[in-house]
This record gives C-alpha cells, structure tokens and sequence, in this order.
C-alpha cells in the first residue's frame, strides 16, 4: 500500500538527513499540518462522502439507465465513452466510474458485437477525461490547492487540452462503429430520472461559477441525501452510514497526503526541494524550456 511505502521513505528521510531528531520531527508534524494539506484532507472526506451518498440516492444508476436508453447499440463505444466522462467529470473519480459503468460496458459489447476491447478502451478513456476535469477530483484539487490557483482557472485551462482530445476520441470511436445490433433488453427509465441528475449537475455549477468547493461539496452531499430520501426512503441513519463510508472510502489518499506533507516538510527544511528546483532552472532558457523542465520534474516525482 502507498502509504506503507511512504512511511519506508520518510524513516529513510530520518536516516539519511543529518539533523537533530527533534528538528526533523518538528519539520514533518509541520509539512502533515501544512494548510494546503489539511485541506485537501478535508475536501478528500467531503468528496467521498458526496460521492457514496450520490450513487445510494440512486443517482448513478440514473445517469446510466438514461445513457442506455438513449445510445443506438451501433455506437456502444461512442456511448460509453461520453457515459464515462460525464459521470467521472461529475463524480471526481475515475475509479468508481469504471467500477460503476463496467460490467454494463462488457456486457453490452458482448451482446452487440461489439469489439469489447473498443468497449474498454472507451470507457477507461472516458472515465480519465472526466476525472482529468472534474473539480472535486483529488488529483485536480491537489493540483490546485498546492499552487493556490482558482479551481475555475485551472478548470479552463484544463479544458483547452482535453476537448480537442474529446472530440478526435469521438470521431475515431465512430468510425469503428457499425457492428451488427441485436435486440437487446434494457433498464427503461421514466421521466422522473432526470431530477435525478442534480446533485452532479448542481456540483459542476457551483464549482464552474466560482463557489468555495467546501460548500459545492457539502450542498452537494445534502441534496444527494433529500434526493435519496424521496426516491429511496433513504432515512437519517442510512444517509450517515453512508456519508462515513465516503469518508473511509478516501482513507488512503488521506493518509497519503499526509504523509506526503510531512516528508516534504524536512526534504525542504534540508534543501532537496531547492536543489531540484536550481537543477532544473538552469535548464530553462524560455517559456517552452520551462514547460519542458517542468513537465520532466513532475514527472519523475510522479513516477517516484
């Protein structure tokens, strides 16, 4: 488990750094209680929360009731894929995404004829172009919260890279298309499953409109749990119980980052992070050099 592995570094960390043990101790507590860190804590749980209590409201099997009804078999993949993105763009995890949508995504590509590597394709396709955008994403917030830049801005900029993406997916997944169909039987949602919709819609619009993503979560979380109230009889007990399991959900992301915190806290204290940083100015001659450097440098951590 990651956070086994970091705990392995960080008594590497203590080994290696010549310092008092005091000082070193003192620097991690204060990279793990870093403002940035909790907060990004605190969003993870909030996050988890919203996105269990959403898909026990019985707003998951919603979007993907609609999406089948409305997807000609002949362009399953296609489907699939814009399923993928808008309910991993709305949940902030591509993860549940592909655990939500996948067994569908393989039985339907087995039925139609399909190629059901297309199929797979297309939904891990689609589930990492939501998760790339959305805003209550960990891998997005953390992004944005460590850089402290607006989650609209980087929203945008986002978007600039991965529409064209989007688009060239979808015209390639249509040129694939055209297995021969079968009469297949499928979920009929009535017209009453598009209200089920708004606890995702309502959190893609605050968050696009530039509301504190502390509330978007939280309104988020409290009408998934009116909504499951009314369409489910989801009571107060139930609402809690799932509202802790989307806490535990993200106990790994939580103690990662953590743990990640306090280990930057003495690499800083110690100088690595600046010697990586002069490393890697002396690389950059430009704008494009500097994107370079800095795309080589992320990537090596992110590898690591």
């Amino acid at each position: 488990p990651s956070p086994i592995a970091l705990s392995l570094a960080i008594i590497c960390a203590f080994i290696i750094i010549e310092l008092p043990f005091k000082t070193k101790m003192d620097e991690f507590l204060k990279g793990c209680g870093d403002k940035n860190v909790l907060t990004m804590c605190i969003i993870y749980l909030l996050a988890g929360a919203f996105s269990t209590v959403s898909k026990a409201s019985g707003s998951v099997d919603a979007i993907v009731n609609l999406g089948l009804e409305y997807i000609p078999m002949q362009y399953i993949a296609v489907g699939i894929f814009i399923l993928a993105s808008f309910l991993s763009l709305a949940s902030g995890t591509s993860v549940g995404c592909i655990v939500a949508l996948g067994p569908i995504a393989i039985e339907l590509a087995s039925k139609s004829g399909v190629d059901v590597n297309l199929v797979a394709a297309a939904l891990l396709a689609g589930a990492m172009f939501g998760d790339n955008l959305s805003v209550i994403s960990d891998t997005t917030i953390a992004a944005a919260q460590s850089l402290g830049s607006k989650m609209t801005d980087k929203f945008k900029t986002n978007l600039s890279i991965a529409l064209p993406a989007f688009v060239i997916t979808i015209i390639i997944l249509i040129l694939n298309s055209g297995a021969e169909t079968y009469n297949m039987p499928s979920t009929q949602p009535n017209a009453s499953s598009f209200w089920l919709l708004l606890p995702y819609v309502l959190v893609i619009g605050l968050a696009f409109v530039g509301l504190d993503v502390f509330l978007v979560l939280v309104i988020g979380i409290v009408v998934s749990g009116i909504i499951g109230w009314i369409n489910t009889g989801m009571d107060w007990l139930i609402f809690s119980k799932s509202t802790y399991e989307g806490f535990t959900s993200m106990t790994e992301i939580f103690f990662l980052s953590l743990l990640t915190g306090g280990l930057a806290g003495i690499i800083e204290y110690s100088g690595g992070i600046n010697y990586l940083l002069n490393k890697t100015l002396k690389t950059i001659k430009s704008k494009a050099s500097a994107m370079f450097g800095m795309g080589i440098l992320v990537s090596l951590v992110d590898a690591c």
